[in-house]
């Protein structure tokens, strides 16, 4: 029989951000997570389809969790940005999705 739950974190929400117009497809993708009663945001970044960085952060209240997502949602989809790489949000999808981990 197949469990009804999966034992991975709950996703909490996730966003998946392209730059317009560049042939290297530039990408960054957030994600903020519960599990085991501690909150998780991960991100990953890269072009052409591969990623090239990593990095998670962890947080034990949900209110820091959910800053640093929003924080950086701000930060990269801010047209006035120093950066060359501005962002357009692809999809946001909040907290309906549970996956399984990575």
């Amino acid at each position: 029989m197949i469990p009804l739950e999966t034992t991975g974190p709950k996703v909490l929400k996730d966003a998946h951000m392209v730059v317009l117009n560049t042939p290297r497809k530039t990408f960054y993708s957030i994600r903020f997570e519960e599990c085991s009663g501690t909150f998780r945001v991960r991100k990953a970044s890269g072009a052409l389809g591969k990623v090239w960085d990593k990095r998670t952060w962890e947080f034990s209240t949900l209110d820091e969790a959910e800053r640093l997502l929003s924080r950086r949602l701000k930060e990269k989809t801010d047209p006035g940005r120093h950066s060359p790489r501005k962002y357009s949000i692809k999809y946001l999808l909040p907290g309906s999705a549970n996956a399984g981990g990575e």
